[in-house]
């Protein structure tokens, strides 16, 4: 009896110990499937960010090519010049300060002295206000400087009254400048918008190779596990021993094409490094880069989705407005060389006063005056000038038409090219769709004895060229598109 009461709490501790460890199992089992999932989110989602990470989309390449491309930089010091030079054309408007003095002693004796300084303040028009002092003193002074002990102060105006009044040439190198800047801004955007075309271009590139050089790597995996299962039928004498051979040259034949695609590739990428640079310094497009694996809309990107079939308006085609200020330049030339056919008169009236503290200091009778005449008798050089202008704007006002007759069939050849490769796109993918049936439909035959290795290879071929044309078509699209793009000269907006 004792021995039973002994044996029965041992068996119930020992229950109570297989409890406990099958609780403690649960438990940790839990926290092990709790840790696995935990690890394969994390290895997962890391992997989706290195993922996204190494995808570099048209939109970044643009918008770094538009921030930090050479000649994007070297387009805007030419901004940068052209501003300058309208400063520098304002800078005849600019009020001078001038002054200067003379003098001359001989063994003791003062010849003469000779001080004098102006303030001048050029107007718009052929007027310039003068104000001055002068003082001057000597034993052999010329009388005509003859002026106070206190000197002579003077306040007048220079009057241009034929040739140089309403239009001179401080205000046509004025509005030069200022045409200049605007054609300067014109031709700025025109150098960005031809590198980002170019840009687009070798992206287009970039993408055609890369896609090929998938195809390629798809199709020669496909080829070496068709290649390994034949092997072992044909070691099994399931399948003849041809049927290898035959395998192993489609093998070979891929891995020849993939070769070609990886170099083609290669190509292309340094091509695209052209216009990767930052901060002045060259980059490289490195491997594990790749173009978004989504048909990219290349219109959508470039923002000419609504020009496409409306761009027959070329009214605000930066070449042409570029233009259109030859013209207004060569009009103010024109309107300077009339000027020119005047004859040159400049009037000077000078008040002059010994103290200009005094209320009356301004003394009609106490002045400086003159009047200088000037004019050609036959103004040969002066006609010959105007007919020269004119002529020269002739030839902008026909190179203004043959531009635009130009560019108005070159935008629509471009549109009939893009309307036209986008029908052939539908065309082959659908063709595409319908090899990559016949090819499962040959896999089926082949798995019941009713086709050939012979069958399959014939119908893959046929798909991988299916593939490589579209691909083609799609990479002729997209560079058509930029070409699009390059030839309507608009200002790329997507940074």
């Amino acid at each position: 009896m004792d021995s039973l009461q002994t044996i029965i709490p041992a068996r119930k501790k020992k229950k109570t110990e297989r409890k406990a460890t099958r609780k403690m199992l649960r438990s940790n089992m839990r926290k092990f499937i709790c840790l696995f999932y935990f690890s394969v989110f994390c290895i997962f989602f890391g992997n989706a960010q290195e993922q996204e990470s190494e995808i570099f989309t048209l939109e970044e390449f643009l918008a770094m090519v538009k921030r930090y491309h050479p000649i994007v930089a070297q387009a805007n010091l030419e901004l940068s010049g052209a501003e300058a030079k309208l400063l520098k054309s304002r800078g005849a408007f600019d009020p001078k300060l001038e002054g200067g003095m003379k003098e001359k002693n001989f063994h003791g004796t003062e010849y003469y002295s000779l001080w004098h300084g102006t303030f001048k303040i050029p107007t718009w028009y052929g007027i310039d206000l003068k104000a001055g002092y002068e003082q001057n003193e000597g034993y052999y002074l010329n009388p005509e400087n003859n002026t106070p002990d206190d000197g002579l102060w003077s306040a007048g105006v220079n009057i241009r009254l034929a040739q140089g009044l309403l239009y001179n040439e401080r205000m046509n190198n004025l509005k030069q400048a200022k045409i200049f800047q605007q054609q300067s801004q014109l031709e700025r955007n025109i150098q960005v918008n031809q590198v980002l075309a170019d840009a687009t271009k070798a992206y287009a590139d970039w993408v055609y190779y890369f896609q090929n050089t998938s195809v390629y790597e798809e199709f020669l995996e496909n080829a070496l596990i068709r290649f390994e299962g034949i092997a072992t039928s044909s070691r099994l004498g399931e399948t003849p021993a041809i049927d290898t051979v035959e395998t192993m040259i489609t093998v070979r034949s891929r891995k020849l094409d993939l070769k070609q695609a990886e170099l083609k590739l290669q190509k292309a990428k340094l091509a695209l490094s052209n216009y990767l640079w930052i901060e002045d310094i060259p980059l490289e497009l490195e491997d594990q880069m790749k173009p978004s694996p989504e048909t990219v809309d290349f219109t959508s990107v470039l923002g000419i989705e609504q020009l496409l079939g409306n761009a027959t308006t070329i009214e605000d085609h930066p070449k042409l407005q570029s233009l259109n200020y030859d013209l207004e330049a060569y009009d103010l030339d024109i309107r300077l060389k009339r000027n020119k056919l005047l004859p040159k008169i400049d009037v000077e009236y000078n008040f002059l006063s010994e103290e200009i503290n005094e209320p009356d200091y301004i003394n009609t009778n106490n002045y400086k005056a003159g009047v200088k005449v000037s004019f050609p008798l036959f103004l040969r050089k002066e006609r010959g000038d105007l007919r020269l202008s004119k002529v020269k704007r002739e030839q902008a006002e026909f190179k203004l038409s043959e531009s635009a007759w130009k560019l108005s069939n070159k935008i629509k050849a471009t549109e009939r090219e893009i309307l036209s490769l986008q029908e052939q796109m539908a065309i082959v993918s659908n063709i595409v769709n319908e090899s990559e049936i016949m090819v499962e439909a040959e896999k089926r035959l082949f798995e019941m004895g009713e086709s050939s290795i012979f069958y399959i290879n014939t119908r893959e071929n046929k798909l991988i060229d299916s593939i490589l044309k579209m691909n083609k078509i799609n990479n002729e699209l997209n560079i058509a598109i930029a070409k699009l793009f390059e030839t309507l000269r608009i200002e790329y907006e997507n940074d």
